[in-house]
């Protein structure tokens, strides 16, 4: 029996990324001798006992309209091109990454600009356990193959993906392929394995499990779990979803609320946030197909309760990557955007979250991040302005990586210090040469242990990018009096620098 091919990734199309050994593998009869070729460079590789095989070709620099083949001693044998080489990025997190092309902002402009044909974008299908054909059938085109620009599909592609790699492309000329692997809803606990969360206090989620699981006999768990999937992945479920996404009013929400919430799927083997249970079935199948970094967008699932160990939680995700591709691979991650509740779902301690995603940018090597406070709806968990979070992706990535602007290009302005001067406190930035008010309202309050005080004015120094905040009078005698901007689940911050980066949110002593 022949079981002879590429791994599923690799296909017409495809970027490969320069500058890196680049990885080619797939499956064939166990001890098979396989030669691959890709333009004039040969390599073999062996299947292992289970029939695994990776060949390595050497790292080169950027090209187009390449030819690869990869062919058995017996003669199979299967080629592959158009092949490019570029960078590669991947787009992982849950359905803020996810959010389609067509659901932007923005889609009518973006459908109408002229075709990038040096840019590229592969969906990795969304399975949630072992041998799930795919979530994606009918209603939602472009997965598991590779896609051009304007091709039909792309329109489900990441949003954010999207700008970040139109961007990139225009900048560095040279081909950019973005893998998108998300799912939405899905929890940072699904995506490593489950040995990373055996400690405490990551242990909760696999004893959570248990628990849930505890509660079915294994073959009715299967049953109503299967069941359940094959009405999730009706094309016609799907559709349903969609006005959600496109964005509805509080009462429009309240109106969809009461037709109830639809299939479930039971958490257990066949539930795609079960611990671990997307690595495997979606990240490992692309490992180790060669990575430029990583965009991730995610946060939203593993608050309220949860919110405290997410530094912990997305320091193993990161850790438990870069450990699967071999490779210290960058990570640019989205801060979560103000947001209140959005059907049945609040925004409890979306501060907590947003404090420990700074946490990880702060201490964890070759991972930044970027704040859109600016961005966010009260009604509404998916900002529409994703192609805006693409370009404050791609000028992070653009100055961190390949230095062509000065360090801190692409940051959101920081505070640096807040010193008392008489009965004004002024607030100083990094990463801002100027500021800003965009208009709308900036959430700064002065704090002195419980109590709470609103700020008598706010003037902005737009030159010398600091903030005049005048101290109320209940607060001239505060002993330990704090500043804090966009510190609360809901906040919302419009004071940006030169480059209409919002500050980020933060919460300092005076001095």
């Amino acid at each position: 029996m022949n079981n002879f091919s590429l791994a599923e990734i690799f296909g017409n199309g495809m970027v490969l990324q320069r500058e890196k050994p680049i990885h080619i593998f797939g499956t064939a009869e166990p001890q098979t001798q396989v030669c691959v070729t890709l333009g004039e460079e040969t390599c073999r590789a062996q299947a292992d006992e289970n029939g695994k095989w990776t060949a390595e070709l050497s790292s080169r620099a950027a090209a187009s309209d390449l030819k690869l083949e990869a062919k058995t001693d017996s003669g199979d044998t299967v080629t592959v091109a158009p092949v490019h080489i570029g960078d590669v990025w991947i787009a992982g997190g849950q359905s803020n990454m996810e959010f389609f092309n067509k659901y932007e902002k923005d889609w009518e402009h973006t459908r109408d600009l002229p075709m990038n044909p040096n840019i590229h974008f592969y969906n990795v299908p969304q399975r949630a356990f072992e041998g799930h054909e795919t979530h994606n059938i009918g209603a939602r085109g472009g997965y598991g193959k590779w896609l051009n620009d304007k091709e039909d599909g792309y329109e489900n592609f990441s949003a954010i993906g999207y700008s970040f790699a139109r961007f990139m492309q225009e900048d560095l000329s040279v081909p950019i392929g973005i893998i998108g692997c998300n799912w939405g809803g899905s929890t940072a606990s699904t995506w490593l394995p489950c040995e990373a969360l055996e400690d405490a206090p990551l242990n909760r989620y696999l004893e959570e499990y248990e628990a849930a699981v505890s509660e079915y006999a294994p073959e009715e768990l299967r049953r109503v779990s299967l069941q359940e999937w094959e009405k999730l992945d009706e094309p016609e479920s799907y559709r349903g979803f969609e006005p959600l996404l496109y964005g509805l009013s509080w009462e429009e929400q309240l109106e969809c609320m009461k037709h109830g919430r639809g299939p479930i799927v039971p958490m257990g083997p066949y539930n795609e946030n079960r611990p671990g249970g997307l690595y495997h079935t979606m990240l490992e199948p692309i490992a180790p197909y060669s990575l430029k970094g990583a965009l991730w967008y995610q946060g939203e699932s593993d608050c309220g309760d949860r919110a405290f160990m997410y530094d912990r939680l997305l320091t193993a995700m990161i850790r438990e990557w870069r450990s699967l591709w071999q490779d210290e691979l960058p990570f640019f991650v989205v801060q979560l955007a103000p947001f209140c509740k959005w059907l049945e779902c609040t925004n409890d301690d979306y501060c907590t979250v947003r404090m420990q995603q700074q946490k990880v940018a702060d201490t964890v090597p070759s991972v930044y991040l970027t704040s859109i406070m600016d961005l966010g709806s009260y009604y509404d968990i998916h900002p529409k302005e994703k192609y805006e979070i693409g370009r404050r992706l791609y000028l992070q990535a653009i100055s961190h990586l390949y230095g062509k602007y000065e360090p801190g290009y692409g940051e959101n302005p920081r505070i640096a210090e807040a010193r008392r001067v008489g009965n004004h406190v002024i607030c100083s930035f990094d990463f801002a040469k100027s500021l800003q008010d965009k208009g709308g309202k900036t959430d700064i309050r002065m704090t002195d242990k419980e109590q709470i005080y609103e700020p008598l004015d706010v003037r902005l120094d737009e030159e010398k990018a600091e903030i005049d905040i005048t101290i109320p009078e209940e607060a001239l005698d505060a002993q330990n009096l704090q500043i804090a901007m966009g510190w609360a689940d809901y906040a919302t911050i419009f004071i940006c620098n030169e480059h209409q980066l919002p500050i980020a949110p933060f919460c300092v002593k005076v001095k």
